[in-house]
């Protein structure tokens, strides 16, 4: 028996059943996997391929190194390992504003509940023993990547004063998007409002802004303000205290032609259903 077969049940086959399925992910999706188990990680590296960009790294510094170079979208990492190991490499992620927003999944030969509380008190998204089957890593990655609606839901009741909880566990990244709430608020009739404008109030390059909003609501910056724009406009035809013109002047849309097209598409009525 192998190192890598007594870490990952065996009954698993790389079929086309494993791949992720209805995820909103782009195709070129990437997660970096830190493993200094080298038939593990050529492994996990096998599997994961088919669905995302994979990266890899045998140890914390090197993935350091990795993550400021190629900026993943998660990270897969094993805890026990030489230099840096995956306590100290998640803590680091998330402990960084660049990095913050990327999502970490643990993966240790460790089953004592006290580790398990400790990556997860490291701001870890997920958590895995060895051995797992591998389908389950999946299920996990595809779990953490449909979780971004659940973001987008807390974040919009935040904007309506619906709540004060925080839309994000990890500080950094609670900031973040609370911040870019206010941003956006803030310009929400500014039709011209660009995203170099948008990356120059959040103070980080057009790129990072990207990245983050990207990794932390599955939507591009541009939609992301479209999505707070429209939830804002329904609230404001509701009251039925303006024109429908009105609203999307208001809300920052260029046209009302364009206004309804798109609120329609979002909500499958258009405005002057709402009104009326």
């Amino acid at each position: 028996v192998s190192k890598s077969e007594a870490l990952i049940e065996p009954s698993f086959e790389l079929t086309d059943q494993t791949r992720i399925e209805e995820v909103e992910a782009e195709p070129e999706m990437k997660i970096l996997i830190v493993e200094d188990n080298d038939d593990l990680l050529l492994f996990m590296q096998s599997a994961l391929s088919h669905d995302f960009k994979v990266y890899t790294a045998v140890n914390g510094v090197e993935a350091w190194d990795q993550i400021g170079r190629y900026m993943p979208d998660l990270v897969v990492s094993d805890i026990m390992m030489p230099e840096m190991d995956g306590f100290e490499l998640c803590e680091k992620i998330k402990s960084t504003y660049e990095t913050s927003h990327i999502p970490v999944v643990l993966l240790t030969a460790l089953s004592e509940k006290t580790e398990q509380l400790r990556g997860l008190g490291l701001g870890a998204d997920d958590y895995l023993t060895k051995p797992f089957d591998i389908t389950l890593l999946i299920g996990r990655i595809k779990t953490i990547i449909l979780n971004r609606q659940l973001v987008r839901d807390r974040a919009l009741k935040v904007l309506k004063g619906d709540t004060v909880e925080p839309i994000m566990a990890n500080e950094l990244n609670d900031k973040f998007m609370k911040r870019m709430l206010e941003v956006i608020k803030e310009n929400l009739s500014n039709t011209q409002f660009t995203k170099e404008e948008f990356a120059t109030a959040m103070n980080v390059s057009s790129s990072l802004l990207y990245k983050k909003v990207k990794t932390l609501t599955n939507l591009p910056p541009s939609e992301f303000i479209k999505m707070v724009r429209l939830d804002s406009a329904l609230e404001m035809l509701k009251t039925r205290q303006y024109t429908v013109t009105e609203v999307s002047e208001m809300c920052g849309f260029a046209t009302v032609g364009y206004f309804s097209t798109v609120f329609k598409k979002h909500y499958g009525k258009s405005p002057t259903d709402v009104i009326e």
